[in-house]
């Protein structure tokens, strides 16, 4: 017969089972992506997102960087590709968050330095509403939590996705106010384009530059920070990690444009992956060959110096390219008083040509009903808005709201930033092309080539207004604008059919769906592609294994 005794310590030794099992399982959930599931290529995309670190020892770190004892609650609270963020409570009351990069992000100590370092010098210099970083480390290997974090203060509020829908006359304030925001980003010019760090953070020869432009007056920053490697994702998305090439920083925009380029070209030469049957691009004689994606890049950089804008308009600034309503927090209630400004990850120091964006949030892409008027005019309600029913009235009116949001953006713009005015009035032929080939030249072989070959020749057609008296500088051969054009109606049929699948499907174009769809998603899927015909709709299936995605491309 058991004794109490030995009873006892059974119980507790069960309980203790059970608590350890409870916990490896939290533990688990915190290594692994589970936000939501996708329609293909599934394994890999959750592999890309899987990070593993020592949940304890982040714990202690984090509870002594809150002048706490112990951590009560970890929770987390948001993940996407590049990161995972938790809420971390303490039994002294405080509240913080942790934020760890996925495997994506690369080089991670450069990446990690960097955002500490711009999110530091946004918050003390330009006076933004910036979380203070409480604790950090750009080395796995030198921290017992074994992955790079930062730790950083509780935004309060709530995500202005939460609220921006509902906006009515405080809207148009809102938007101001984050125009506003943006004037200080071109507040200050930058001595070279690439990435904020600590100063102590960049080698030797980085310390001796200046972190501002000449001209520039000093201040508190002048020796705290300086530009170091570009940390944008673009130039080391993959296998790019792994070209010792030069990622900066650059003196100028030309330069800056040259390196984006040549490492894609250098890619392309050494890791360009076979096309699968499953990719689209196979059925492409523009997209079967390394070389052909060389040679149109070539032609990028022997245009590119008629491209570039005046030098008021190239100087290097500091700028958040990725504003959407997720990274604006604002008050709960009330006036929508902005409370943060979160994910500086990858945000770099770039020409401000590249770095003038239209906030993503303030972006209209609404109903087709709502027409935007060009210039300074307010969009109006359709004329035949009275026919339509109250649900719809109340749908288009909230459109409504939204559009003339965008055009209060727009005015703000006008009146208050010259050079941002300046930027989005620039002919096509100039900034918007040469922003294009910035944008998509790392992205050639996962794009395809003909989004670009069209580009090029476009401006060939435009060649005597852009560049008079000089001749165009042809790279290419004959026989690849042949190809182009018999690529590219298949291509645009493609695309035009992917498309409208992905509206059947209500899915974004990954093939990302949320868990709570997913079952209803993947059985329509299935259904669609029995019917899906290769040669009518220009190319395989979009959502099956083997297609490319563009995280690793």
């Amino acid at each position: 017969m058991i004794s109490r005794k030995a009873a006892r310590m059974s119980q507790q030794l069960s309980r203790c089972v059970a608590t350890l099992t409870r916990l490896s399982s939290e533990h688990e959930s915190f290594f692994h992506y589970n936000s939501g599931r996708w329609l293909y290529n599934e394994r890999e995309q959750l592999a890309a997102r899987k990070v593993q670190f020592n949940v304890d020892a982040l714990k202690q770190v984090a509870a002594s960087a809150a002048g706490a004892k112990r951590c009560i609650s970890m929770v987390k609270s948001n993940e996407g590709s590049f990161n995972r963020i938790f809420t971390l409570k303490f039994d002294n009351g405080s509240e913080l968050i942790a934020k760890i990069p996925c495997p994506l992000v690369t080089p991670q100590h450069l990446c990690t330095a960097s955002e500490v370092a711009t999110m530091e010098y946004a918050r003390t210099i330009l006076g933004l509403p910036i979380p203070k970083v409480l604790d950090w480390s750009a080395r796995a290997d030198g921290t017992s939590v074994g992955v790079e974090y930062i730790l950083m203060e509780k935004v309060e509020g709530v995500e202005l996705s939460h609220r921006y829908k509902n906006f009515r006359e405080e809207g148009i304030k809102f938007v101001y106010q984050v125009n506003s925001m943006e004037q200080s980003f071109v507040s200050r010019r930058f001595s070279q384009i690439g990435s904020l760090y600590f100063k102590e953070d960049v080698e030797p020869a980085l310390q001796a530059r200046p972190l501002y432009a000449e001209g520039e007056d000093d201040d508190d920053a002048s020796e705290r920070f300086r530009i170091g490697p570009y940390v944008d994702w673009s130039v080391w998305r993959g296998a790019r990690a792994d070209l010792a090439l030069d990622r900066g920083p650059w003196p100028d925009a030309l330069s800056f444009v040259q390196a984006v380029v040549n490492i894609q070209q250098a890619w392309l030469k050494r890791f360009a992956p076979v096309r699968s049957p499953n990719d689209v691009f196979s059925f492409s004689g523009l997209d079967t060959s390394p070389d052909i994606h060389v040679r149109l890049l070539d032609q990028v950089l022997a245009i590119a110096p008629y491209l570039l804008p005046p030098d008021n308009l190239s100087f290097p600034v500091l700028w958040h390219t990725d504003l959407h309503g997720g990274n604006i927090m604002i008050k709960a209630e009330g006036a929508p008083d902005i409370t943060g400004i979160i994910d500086w990850q990858g945000m770099s120091v770039a020409p401000l040509f590249i770095q003038c964006v239209y906030p993503k949030f303030v972006k209209y892409t609404g109903d087709d009903r709502i027409v935007l008027p060009p210039g300074l005019k307010l969009p109006e309600l359709p004329p035949d808005f009275d026919q339509y029913s109250e649900d719809e009235q109340t749908f288009i009116k909230g459109q409504y709201r939204l559009a003339i949001f965008y055009k209060s953006y727009e005015a703000s713009i006008a009146y208050n930033s010259p050079h941002q005015l300046a930027i989005h009035g620039y002919p096509d032929s100039d900034i918007d092309h040469l922003k294009v080939f910035v944008g998509s030249s790392s992205r050639t072989w996962f794009d395809g080539a003909h989004h670009l070959f069209q580009y090029l020749l476009e401006i060939e057609e435009n060649w005597d207004e852009i560049a008079p008296g000089t001749a165009f500088p042809d790279c290419w051969h004959k026989v690849d604008i042949e190809q182009y054009h018999r690529d590219y109606a298949r291509l645009e049929t493609y695309d035009d059919c992917a498309s409208r699948l992905i509206d059947k499907l209500q899915i974004e174009g990954n093939g990302w769906v949320s868990n709570e769809r997913y079952k209803e998603v993947r059985a329509k899927c299935d259904e669609l592609q029995k019917s899906w015909d290769v040669d009518t709709n220009g190319g395989p299936f979009p959502f099956q294994d083997g297609a490319p995605f563009d995280i690793l491309s």
